[in-house]
């Protein structure tokens, strides 16, 4: 089913003139107590927090046209748990006015957080945090003013192919050192066995030879007298160059790049949406390939991209939109179960998938409840045929991830954990493909 939302609302909520609004605001996030990870292996990471390096935040921007509202929120956790994304988009609803199709509601997907789910639950922490992401839409709602837009691109090398083609080889390191590692965690042995690997193998790891999607995708919002408001971020990146070893609340690399922009560019607050991260990691990862956790290094690793989306932002000119006018659809895709899940179930052959595709003046988002494969999402975005697209994935819901047809062939992590059939890839594509028609 396709819905295409026109609402109306007293002329006293909404402004009659046809100008495009927007509000932005950021709520801090940062726990005062010990809590329990996210994003690794309870074999490795077995502790709780030790305490914070950096802040992290819950981060909402709100558009406006003449009738409509339109919400982003990004939290800067690795997830929800599935069915918690639902109930919250209710709940900022019923407390803001926004329908909930108009609220998209996202994870960075930080590895370094604290995980809002019921090994939390009797913490303040917990407590709070639904309050803390009305709070964020809420604030960004009494923010709204008139404002000029503008998008830009840049490049950036922080991230790298994860799917490692291993040699063959004999060694003591397993498939994955954040999850089931002899020389830390449960699975830690004064004894340990060399383990087999074969050529051609796919392990999580570096592969500086594969491909990624470079883009930074850049929105400069400014207030009518031209200075600078907000700035939306897209980029496709794990937030993992802290491994299952950490044990220390990081905002992860993507938190530090907006510090830096913030820094940067007086006046700012910024918003980080991820991308299509599902095949890619940071230069580096804790526990990876020898790399050891180094919170500085992640610092480092943000402030490397902050300093490119600064120079976009400087080199973008904003205007007001010549259609001010928020086009959303949205479609439940349903695409088919492999194998291995069919045959817990055979009753249940299909999952929907929740999609979103948003149009606004010279931008065009796309919405994917997961980790999908940057290929998929170059497609996707190309697919668009807007100046300025973005794939904003871990968003609306948590189904795992949707490899490409061809890594199903390769085998690996992501396959095996993945829910999807391998031809999801092309229906699923072809299903945007008809969503982005709707789209004037």
């Amino acid at each position: 089913m396709i819905t295409v939302q026109a609402l109306f609302i007293s002329a006293e909520t909404y402004s009659s003139e046809p100008v495009l609004r927007a509000g932005i605001s950021k709520v801090d996030l940062t726990p005062r107590e010990s809590l329990y990870m996210g994003g690794y292996d309870e074999s490795c990471r077995m502790d709780p927090s030790n305490g914070s390096f950096g802040k992290i935040y819950v981060r909402s921007l709100v558009f406006e046209d003449c009738k409509d509202r339109l919400a982003f929120i990004e939290i800067d956790v690795v997830s929800l748990p599935p069915d918690d994304y639902l109930p919250l988009r209710k709940l900022v609803s019923s407390e803001t006015g926004i329908p909930v199709e108009h609220i998209m509601l996202g994870c960075v997907h930080n590895h370094a957080a604290p995980v809002p789910d019921k090994s939390n639950s009797a913490s303040e922490w917990y407590k709070a945090f639904n309050g803390k992401v009305v709070q964020a839409v809420k604030e960004a709602v009494a923010d709204l003013e008139p404002v000029k837009t503008g998008g830009g691109t840049g490049k950036s090398g922080i991230a790298m192919n994860r799917r490692k083609r291993m040699e063959d080889t004999l060694s003591y390191l397993t498939f994955d050192g954040n999850n089931s590692s002899q020389s830390y965690g449960k699975h830690k042995t004064d004894h340990p066995v060399k383990i087999r690997e074969m050529e051609g193998v796919c392990r999580l790891g570096v592969n500086p030879s594969g491909p990624i999607d470079d883009e930074v995708g850049v929105i400069r919002i400014d207030k009518l007298s031209g200075q600078p408001k907000a700035v939306f971020i897209n980029y496709a990146c794990h937030g993992t160059s802290l491994g299952g070893r950490n044990n220390t609340i990081s905002p992860e690399w993507n938190g530090h790049m907006l510090e830096y922009i913030e820094k940067n560019i007086p006046g700012v607050t910024g918003i980080f949406a991820q991308g299509a991260a599902g095949d890619i990691n940071p230069r580096f990862v804790g526990g990876l390939d020898g790399c050891e956790d180094n919170l500085q290094n992640t610092a480092k690793l943000g402030y490397e991209i902050g300093e490119e989306v600064v120079s976009v932002f400087h080199r973008i000119r904003t205007r007001e939109p010549l259609t001010p006018e928020i086009q959303l659809v949205q479609r439940d895709i349903v695409c088919p179960l492999k194998y291995g899940e069919v045959i817990k179930n055979f009753r249940n052959t299909t999952t929907s998938v929740p999609v979103s595709a948003i149009r606004l003046d010279r931008f065009t988002w796309v919405t994917f409840p997961g980790e999908l494969f940057h290929e998929i999402g170059e497609k996707i975005k190309s697919c668009t045929h807007a100046p300025y697209p973005f794939l904003v994935g871990y968003c609306n819901g948590s189904l795992g991830y949707l490899p490409t047809q061809q890594a199903h062939s390769e085998g690996g992590y992501e396959p095996w954990s993945s829910r999807f059939d391998p031809v999801t890839e092309k229906i699923f594509t072809r299903e945007v493909e008809k969503m982005l028609t709707e789209l004037k």
